[in-house]
């Protein structure tokens, strides 16, 4: 016999979140003798089946007719195709980790949190804004808002640095600036160049180029986001970044993308990198040359902290000098605005992955409880000791902001935002493009406008958002 429900679903939305250590759950489950068993598939990225196993103990002790099938998957690309087609099949995993973009535009392949068990208000309150906005998404079946996946997880591009580069370049300092402008000056003395065959001796920081860069397009939506770009309009069928606003008018996307490419422009006094220090086909790039020492800054996200640690390691390994272990430092991305005198708030690119559940799965009940779980405080904090990415609850930022390392990413999630994408690949070519015109001919404008109409072309006629249903007209 079926189970048709496990828990008092009117009730458990009150418990969500509202004391240490609840989660969506207690509340005594309706079963029957003998339940029958449900085996839940569950496909995930890059997290070792070992970083859930007591979460998975815990769920399966208490509710012993659910088994969760979990499988690891490290190929981005594969895993996304795999997926895709098996749903087209009416198949697929019951429960799968997206990226926090993807969300917006595929709302009709998942299954959302019925409102019984939370609400959009019960949400906010428990997320931070970048990940409550990720996920609330308005239902095409019924018109109503709710909640169509669990961030597990906010992570947010920071700056690495070289600690002992900057004591012996900037000693009065002995840390980057916090703003963009100031950053271009730590550039220019923080740089060496020589007559090598890369032209740097040590370059200040791995900015400008496309292809050599692990993370360019994403360090260039920071940027964008940051100088306060709208991304479409209001109907999100038609991409308006390239857009001018102001008196006088500016255009906030080519100046960002000015500012991205300025590190690579060999007529700018912060110029710092090109295309011979890091190869587009080292899988590495910039983590080699800061391994190496040859460069002092590079952005990334938060696990490129023990990418950089395994890479010392192997280096010395195999009898390479290395940088020290303990000259690597983190601190928060650079500000447009400087966030001591602005008006306005920071900014940082939230880039991440949301677990959701599928159209397909035959038990979307029993899927969404085991998310829940997942989602509890205790839960969540033991995914943080296991993999150090950054929580996405407002109840462990306080606690996980103390790691030395990691810490500097959980404060950022405060202020990070994102915006949806229609297509992260077709995205990422589009404006690496764009980078890349910019560094042959020295205009982003026209390069941010070409932009906009290559994303242009690519939205449906109809937006690719589901909006709020229109209002009732109003009787006079």
């Amino acid at each position: 016999m079926k189970i048709k429900k496990f828990i008092s679903l009117s009730l458990i939305g009150l418990l969500l979140f509202l004391s240490s250590g609840c989660d969506w759950l207690k509340k005594k489950t309706t079963t029957t003798t003998n339940p029958e068993v449900i085996t839940l598939n569950y496909y995930k990225l890059f997290d070792d089946e070992d970083v859930f196993t007591p979460i998975l103990q815990k769920f399966q002790s208490k509710y012993p007719h659910i088994r969760i099938n979990y499988k690891k998957f490290n190929d981005f690309d594969e895993y996304n195709s795999l997926i895709l087609n098996e749903m087209a099949e009416g198949e697929g995993p019951d429960i799968f980790s997206v990226q926090n973009t993807w969300i917006a535009k595929n709302t009709k392949k998942l299954t959302p949190a019925k409102l019984t068990l939370i609400t959009p208000e019960l949400a906010e309150q428990a997320f931070v804004d970048v990940a409550a906005k990720d996920v609330l998404h308005y239902d095409q079946k019924d018109g109503l808002k709710k909640m169509f996946g669990v961030p597990l997880t906010v992570d947010t591009l920071a700056l690495y640095y070289n600690k002992s580069h900057f004591e012996d370049a900037l000693p009065e300092k002995g840390a980057p600036s916090a703003t963009w402008e100031g950053l271009k000056e730590d550039v220019y003395r923080l740089t060496k160049k020589d007559n090598s065959f890369e032209r740097f001796f040590r370059s200040g920081i791995a900015l400008g180029r496309s292809e050599n860069i692990s993370r360019s397009v994403d360090i260039l939506y920071l940027m964008m986001l940051q100088y306060k770009v709208d991304f479409y309009n209001k109907d999100y069928n038609e991409a308006a970044f390239a857009k001018a606003t102001g008196i006088p008018p500016t255009t906030p996307a080519a100046d960002a993308l000015d500012l991205y490419t300025s590190f690579a422009l060999q007529s700018n006094k912060n110029y710092s990198w090109n295309k011979y220090i890091a190869s587009e086909s080292n899988p590495e790039k910039e983590l080699d040359a800061f391994v190496s020492g040859k460069l002092s800054m590079f952005v990334s996200y938060s696990y490129a902290y023990e990418q950089v640690m395994d890479l010392i390691k192997t280096k010395r390994a195999a009898g390479i000098d290395t940088i020290k272990e303990t000259s690597v430092r983190v601190a928060p991305a650079p500000q447009v605005f400087d966030p001591k005198v602005s008006p306005d708030k920071r900014t940082a690119y939230a880039n991440y992955f949301v677990e959701v559940v599928s159209r397909t799965s035959k038990h979307p009940d029993e899927a969404w409880l085991f998310l829940s779980f997942l989602a509890s405080k205790e839960s969540n904090q033991h995914y943080f000791d296991k993999t150090h990415k950054p929580t996405s609850r407002r109840d462990l930022i306080e606690e996980q902001a103390k790691e030395p390392i990691y810490g500097v990413f959980v404060n950022q999630i405060g202020y990070a935002e994102s915006f949806a994408i229609y297509d992260r690949e077709l995205y990422i070519d589009v404006f690496k493009q764009a980078i890349d015109a910019v560094i042959a001919t020295g205009n982003p404008t026209s390069a941010i406008k070409n932009a906009e109409r290559l994303i242009s072309d690519l939205l449906p006629g109809k937006g690719f958002i589901p909006l709020p249903p229109p209002k009732p007209p109003v009787n006079n």
